[in-house]
């Protein structure tokens, strides 16, 4: 008896052993999946990140290449209205040459001055990226006296500003955006055998903008800048 009370004492011992084993070596188990399971999911999101950095320096790099697009364009149109300028320098000069070999020393007199103040204008504008309004007006003053003067006076101009607001003359806007336009309307006008009565230009501003209406030999243009 008890002998055999011994067997299953020991049996019993065993297997409750046994079975704490198994438990302890299963918890071990567990614990050593879940423990490579949170290693492949933090290697993943390590490439997930890294991925997701390579989309954004991606993003920049394109919104880099867009605003070096913009900035090209931007040069060439500013180049370009550069280069029309100094084109118009080079045919005022030859007007004046002309005026001084057919003996007009009093009207090449008036044309020299204006020509003059005009180009210390010109190189002033070109010189910085933006203008104030006040000083921009005085521009298009000159402008129209040189381009009335090279026409021998047969025209006369006037500048409306009674709806440009006084705080906005104290900003300002792009330069040589408007300058050019000017030429380009009333270039006609220094070849322009004929009369014109009166050349109109109207300058107003809302606030964001600064508008332009020219009436020159019975047409209208429009055009406008950006208020800084």
């Amino acid at each position: 008896m008890d002998i055999l009370e011994n067997i299953l004492s020991t049996a019993a011992t065993i297997f409750t052993i046994g079975g704490l084993g198994y438990f302890l070596g299963y918890l071990y188990q567990k614990r050593i999946l879940k423990h490579e399971d949170n290693g492949i999911s933090t290697k993943d999101n390590s490439v997930i990140s890294q991925r997701l950095m390579n989309v954004r320096n991606h993003m920049m790099r394109l919104h880099e290449l867009q605003s070096l697009k913009k900035r090209v364009r931007d040069f060439k149109r500013e180049s370009k209205a550069i280069d029309k300028s100094i084109d118009r320098l080079e045919v005022t000069l030859d007007i004046l040459h002309k005026m001084i070999e057919d003996g007009e020393e009093m009207l090449a007199e008036r044309v020299l001055t204006r020509f003059s103040k005009h180009l210390r204008q010109l190189l002033h504008e070109c010189a910085s990226p933006e203008i104030e309004v006040s000083v921009h007006l005085e521009h298009i003053d000159c402008i129209l006296a040189l381009l009335c003067a090279l026409n021998q006076n047969k025209w006369s101009y006037e500048i409306n500003t009674d709806t440009l607001a006084n705080i906005d003359q104290g900003r300002c806007i792009k330069s040589m955006t408007i300058s050019p336009w000017i030429f380009e309307k009333m270039g006609g006008s220094v070849q322009n055998t004929g009369v014109e009565n009166v050349v109109k230009l109207k300058i107003s501003s809302d606030t964001y903008s600064v508008k332009y209406t020219l009436e020159s030999h019975g047409k209208i243009y429009f055009n406008e800048t950006i208020l800084h």
